[in-house]
């Protein structure tokens, strides 16, 4: 598919693989030193957010750059997961800021 819709309309002309990375992606880390690796990638300039399950939800940087981060200062990951937008989400994003 390669049109993007918003309120009936078509609003641009895309592969669907690109219409979801230009989305806000967005991983999952989960770790035991919460608070230790929350302050490291908010000064590398990620933003994170605790989520309800104990893992963090992080926006900004990519599950290298985490893992690459959190190895250097010796902070365990249990999980480091990337969240990657569908098109439904793609749709329904574009569809709300258009």
């Amino acid at each position: 598919m390669r049109v993007r819709l918003a309120r009936g309309s078509i609003t641009s002309m895309t592969e669907v693989r690109e219409l979801t990375r230009q989305l806000r992606c967005e991983v999952f880390v989960r770790s035991p030193r919460r608070g230790g690796l929350t302050r490291v990638l908010t000064g590398m300039g990620a933003t994170v957010l605790a989520e309800p399950s104990g893992g963090l939800s992080v926006t900004g940087m990519d599950a290298c750059r985490i893992a690459a981060a959190a190895a250097a200062r010796y902070i365990p990951i249990q999980e480091l997961t990337p969240r990657i937008a569908s098109l439904q989400d793609a749709y329904l994003e574009t569809s709300q800021t258009q």
